[in-house]
């Protein structure tokens, strides 16, 4: 009877090899790919970045437009003359 529980579990641990290496290499191929992908998410990142910068400016540039409209209509002047040639 123990011969046979001893056999029974020595043919399931070799039956298991097979699928213990399978997870394995699912796992090896998993940790693989996982630069490429940090790559490809640091491109996207400084892209937003850069998109972030020029929030910044336009609300500064919003910020001056509003000043010079205000100060145009306080004294009643024209928006050309207030506004400066770039």
């Amino acid at each position: 009877m123990a011969d046979a529980a001893l056999w029974i579990t020595v043919i399931v641990l070799i039956a298991s090899i097979p699928l213990l290496v399978s997870c394995l290499r699912g796992v090896l191929q998993a940790a693989v790919s996982i630069p490429p992908r940090i790559d490809a998410i640091a491109g996207v990142a400084t892209a937003a970045s850069q998109d972030l910068d020029a929030v910044v400016m336009l609300l500064t540039t919003q910020n001056y437009i509003s000043q010079i409209v205000s100060t145009v209509a306080n004294y009643g002047g024209s928006l050309d003359a207030a506004l400066p040639d770039y």
